[in-house]
């Protein structure tokens, strides 16, 4: 098994997951706000949230110890003991999510009151969210497994199949209840396809897997998960009360707009995790931290320059996809999008320490960070608004970062200086565009992006910060493309 290629083409079908995912979010919220009301839109938004913490809260972070202990045991080549993992940790899950679901269903009167839809709307979101637990453990086998094709098309047909179900039963008059109940058809058609799938790949297992060793794995794991909902809303919560509903939509907006810049990290961590795990099963402990090294030097090539080009232009960016009215949370975009480097730090970070079995610290960065950003989200947003509120943010993930970059004790990559300089010629170039061009927005725009096309082939030619293995790792993503990486065997 060439890992180095499996993980290349994996990063790549994640990849494109991710980039299918966003679309299909930007134009289903496009939508929706043409056939529901504000008011319907909040509410449909309410149930959301009600899903994700079922899902939060019932999965005890039990996927991403499937996928440590199912690749870790095939990497010793003992996929018996991967079968008793996934048994024992299924059986977990549904031990928790059965009876949460009959909790909250008893509970719905109290939720749709709060949520202000009927009782159909809270029991079709709540039967989804159940759904949704088995498919993400199913997609956590498939990760196990480094079927990383399977997973991204697992993961686009619910994107895909929630949302277009969802409207199209909008559309027929049903508004937030179609919506509800598109996404429980799109969950079950998910699950369907997902066993499909795995057909001899989750089997039973005459071997015990102790449930013990899965918690002990998973539950900082939950923690941190736990507090990750709180670093996602708290921020806009207080800015609510402070600043009101005008300049905490706004702020929203650009929050919202940083996050698909994680897809130049995030499927390069998600293919870490599980073929990290198999080599430290195999026993090549040497060889993750060199991919690790790897991919640190990939990811500071790609995203040290693109996100520092994108905070330059904030202000146009924010223009051209919203609306001027949007503008004014420019400064708050800013701020968010050059720290995205360390969020890609901390991101393989954390794949190399729950491939090493450390999870620990990754729950105590969560605690770290978000001490930090309450302490600073109570004291500087209602002098500072928007500005404060993302300086609360951008400080957790600086502390976040710090505390898994020390717990790793790695060094910072090696070409940190290289894709410093392009990082700074891309900036130097756009951002007096963008504070000086007087021209309409479309001009600007338009100037803007080919200064950053020629600056950044110009730059990356010059200065180099990849060598030509990391080259070839990155044509290697791209399934119909030469395929071998010349220079080393991983």
């Amino acid at each position: 098994m060439s890992q180095a290629r499996t993980l290349a083409s994996g990063t790549f079908y994640l990849a494109l997951m991710n980039a299918i995912q966003y679309a299909t979010a930007f134009i289903f919220y496009v939508v929706v706000a043409r056939v529901l009301s504000p008011s319907e839109v909040g509410s449909f938004s309410l149930l959301l949230m009600v899903m994700a913490v079922f899902n939060t809260l019932t999965l005890l972070a039990l996927n991403n110890a499937v996928i440590k202990y199912v690749s870790e045991s095939l990497g010793r080549g003992d996929e018996e003991k991967a079968w008793a993992c996934s048994v024992k940790a299924f059986k977990l899950i549904l031990s928790v999510a059965v009876p949460a679901l009959g909790a909250c269903l008893l509970a719905s009167p109290l939720l749709f009151s709060y949520v202000g839809v009927g009782l159909l709307e809270v029991s079709a979101i709540l039967a989804s969210a159940f759904v949704l637990d088995l498919t993400s453990y199913y997609g956590a086998v498939m990760y196990g497994y480094c079927m990383f094709k399977q997973v991204s098309a697992q993961n686009i047909l619910y994107t895909l199949s929630t949302r277009f179900l969802g409207l199209s039963l909008a559309f027929l008059g049903l508004k937030v209840l179609g919506l509800s109940l598109g996404f429980l058809m799109g969950s079950l058609a998910t699950l369907a396809y997902s066993l499909l799938v795995l057909r001899g790949r989750a089997g039973r297992s005459k071997e015990g897997f102790p449930s013990s060793k899965l918690l002990r794995f998973s539950m900082p794991i939950y923690g941190a998960n736990v507090i990750g909902l709180l670093q996602s809303w708290l921020d806009v919560a207080i800015l609510s009360g402070v600043a009101g509903l005008s300049a905490t939509g706004t702020y929203y907006i650009a929050i919202a707009s940083v996050a698909p810049l994680s897809i130049l990290w995030a499927p390069l961590s998600s293919a870490l995790f599980p073929t990290l795990s198999w080599m430290n099963g195999y026993g090549d402990r040497g060889q993750v931290l060199e991919v690790c090294k790897r991919a640190l030097r990939i990811a500071t090539a790609i995203v040290l320059p693109l996100s520092v080009a994108l905070a330059s232009v904030s202000e146009t960016a924010l223009s051209i996809a919203y609306g001027r009215a949007y503008a004014e949370a420019s400064l708050a975009f800013t701020v968010l999008a050059s720290l995205s480097i360390l969020s890609a730090y901390a991101s393989i970070y954390g794949s190399e320490l729950q491939a090493l079995g450390r999870t620990r610290p990754i729950f105590l960065a969560g605690v770290t960070s978000i001490v930090t950003y309450v302490a600073l989200l109570a004291t500087i947003t209602k002098p500072l608004g928007q500005v404060g509120a993302a300086l609360a943010r951008a400080a957790m993930i600086a502390v976040g970062f710090s505390v898994l970059h020390r717990e790793v004790g790695a060094k910072l990559p090696s070409n940190l200086d290289k894709s410093l300089v392009v990082a700074t010629a891309l900036a130097s170039t756009l951002a007096p565009i963008e504070l000086f061009a007087r021209t309409s927005i479309y001009l600007k725009a338009f100037v803007e992006a080919s200064a950053f096309v020629l600056v950044a082939l110009l730059a990356f030619k010059l200065v180099k910060p990849l060598d030509d293995y990391e080259v070839g790792l990155l044509k290697a993503m791209i399934p119909w493309r030469g395929q071998s990486v010349k220079g080393h065997t991983t």
